[in-house]
């Protein structure tokens, strides 16, 4: 009898699971978007998003829009006029081409980055 084998999957905190917004992988979602929960982009997001908590896109996410969130982590494609967060996170896999704006960004080896950055945080 053949065994089920079930995938890895990254778990989410409890206190979170119901206020987590997911663009999952195979979605295109077009517009704007305004959370006050965690975002995560797994399919694509075309349009500006504006997050008070962390906006991660995954691998292989890709986001063409301007991002404002307190944390930014990316590991899949972004392609903005402006990512701005108190934190930005560049990881290996991601490919980004915007102006950075933050008080602390973190860029992997092997991300690629094309754009400038400049001090600071988001603006209030």
């Amino acid at each position: 009898m053949p065994r089920k084998v079930q995938s890895p999957r990254a778990e989410v905190p409890a206190s979170i699971k119901s206020r987590l917004t997911v663009i999952a992988a195979g979605t295109v979602f077009s517009g704007d978007l305004d959370s006050s929960d965690p975002v995560e982009v797994y399919g694509t997001l075309e349009g500006d998003a504006r997050v008070r908590g962390r906006f991660m896109v995954a691998e292989p996410g890709r986001v063409f829009g301007n991002v404002d969130a307190q944390t930014i982590v990316v590991a899949g494609q972004v392609n903005a006029g402006l990512l701005s967060a108190d934190r930005i996170e560049l990881r290996a896999t991601a490919r980004v081409t915007a102006r950075l704006r933050g008080r602390a960004v973190a860029i992997a080896e092997g991300a690629v980055f094309d754009g400038d950055m400049e001090g600071g945080g988001p603006q209030a």
